[in-house]
């Protein structure tokens, strides 16, 4: 399996490729995890079959495995990054995916619509032969206790420019200091830094506005005891591919704001009541003030949530992943 972390960087792509290798040896599979971004080019383990997060991003390794024996079996994993940032830019980028594609013998999309984001020319190859396999989550171990003195708003994700990380600090300016019935209103954002701009834009953000707060990264059960203490979920990518912070909030049973970015519409559906335009600041701000002081609202959000909440489970996805091996074997 690759894996096209950065060095160092606990992002999804490497929390992804942790639970994909627990779920696969659960299933009898001899996992080994290939650092496409290690600078020492470490040779490509061999195996049976490759397992390749990124079609950009794993591209040489993809290479490397169809030249030794073509036979041997390719499962590509799109990625936000592939769909939406380096296929639409052209050039190397755009090549280095198309070539990954021509080479797989299986796709799997981690939400809804996948497919649809591909070129005309390729996507009726795939229309129907793409996996959807849904990154999956366990449940709160007390369930949720949102704070009784603080109404919380909570972002995950590193601080990067495609996740529009400064989007819920902007609606702030139009939210009051307390909603309906009391309680203050904050926002805390969960991530550690990918670029650098960001640690100043943080430090000042902070500095100027004490309801919005940057803790930085923090471990899973820390994310995952923040989840249980705050109100709503925001999530306002301008692109993605299937966040998992998402299937954590669908099986905590958090009600979501998301954007409709496609991988968050893939996710939750273009029906979900908590979709907002990406980089809209007051129209998150407006669904906001509605969360909190509409109670139909919030169980029409609670109930969405729970409703997409099964699929989320660990099973599901040991399930889809078994159903895949069943075809590849």
């Amino acid at each position: 399996m690759t894996d096209p972390s950065r060095p160092g960087l606990r992002a999804g792509n490497h929390c992804t490729v942790r639970r994909w290798s627990v779920l696969l040896r659960q299933l009898g599979c001899r996992v080994l995890v290939h650092q496409v971004r290690d600078h020492q080019r470490t040779p490509l383990p061999a195996g049976d079959v490759l397992l390749a997060l990124h079609a950009g991003h794993s591209h040489r390794a993809i290479c490397e495995w169809k030249k030794r024996d073509r036979s041997l079996p390719v499962v590509v994993a799109l990625s936000g990054t592939d769909l939406h940032l380096q296929l639409p830019s052209g050039g190397a980028p755009a090549r280095r995916v198309l070539e990954s594609l021509e080479q797989a013998d299986h796709l799997v999309s981690l939400s809804r619509g996948a497919v649809d984001s591909l070129p005309a020319k390729i996507r009726s190859r795939w229309a129907g032969r793409v996996h959807f396999i849904p990154q999956s989550a366990r449940p709160l171990p007390s369930g949720r206790k949102p704070l009784k003195t603080r109404f919380r708003l909570l972002v995950v994700g590193f601080l990067r420019s495609v996740k529009d990380p400064l989007l819920p600090l902007e609606a702030l300016r139009w939210l009051p200091d307390r909603i309906a019935d009391g309680r203050r209103l904050e926002v805390v954002h969960l991530g550690g830094i990918e670029e650098p701009k960001y640690r100043r834009l943080a430090t000042q953000a902070m500095r100027r506005e004490p309801r919005w707060r940057w803790l930085g990264a923090v471990s899973a059960a820390r994310v995952r005891s923040e989840l249980a203490r705050s109100d709503l979920l925001i999530h306002p990518s301008l692109d993605e591919g299937g966040a998992n912070i998402i299937s954590e909030a669908l099986v905590a049973e958090i009600p979501i704001l998301a954007s409709d970015a496609p991988g968050n519409l893939g996710l939750l559906g273009e029906s979900h009541p908590g979709i907002f335009s990406r980089q809209d600041a007051r129209q998150l701000a407006q669904l906001v003030l509605r969360f909190s002081e509409d109670a139909r609202f919030r169980r029409q959000l609670l109930q969405h949530s729970k409703k997409l909440r099964k699929s989320h489970l660990q099973q599901v996805e040991i399930e889809a992943w078994r159903r895949l091996l069943g075809e590849i074997k």
